[in-house]
């Protein structure tokens, strides 16, 4: 149930942000110190897109791990570059979000990880039972 909440959750919030970048004037997306608004227009509206899908993979792994996986790893290295921009433009206070975001997607992973590990093992028992 913890990986369902914090994938819809991880996932409301990307949407939302993601929709921004994409989509926002680049003054507004200034204002609420997008990382983004250092990049080339193009490469920040693509990144609001890959949040996007990022956003859809962690829904979609609600059912299929492998998609969560998938999304969780990208919302972690998007989070480190993020991180890193802010860092580097002296916008230390976006830090802590960052970091929050950081270890909900290695909570995901770990709580995926822990999905797929009992999944396995059920069948394991369940092939040896029936055999």
């Amino acid at each position: 149930m913890g990986v369902v909440l914090a994938s819809c959750l991880l996932a409301l919030f990307f949407l939302f942000v993601g929709y921004m970048k994409a989509f926002a004037p680049l003054a507004e997306l200034m204002q609420h110190h997008a990382w983004t608004v250092y990049l080339p227009e193009p490469v920040g509206r693509t990144v609001g897109w890959s949040e996007m899908g990022c956003a859809l993979l962690l829904l979609i792994g609600i059912a299929r791990p492998a998609a969560a996986r998938v999304g969780a790893v990208a919302l972690l290295l998007n989070q480190m570059v993020a991180a890193a921009v802010h860092g580097w433009m002296g916008e230390a206070q976006s830090l802590p979000q960052n970091a929050v975001i950081v270890l909900i997607c290695v909570l995901i992973l770990a709580l995926q990880s822990g999905r797929r590990i009992m999944e396995t093992a059920h069948k394991e028992a369940t092939s040896a039972t029936l055999h």
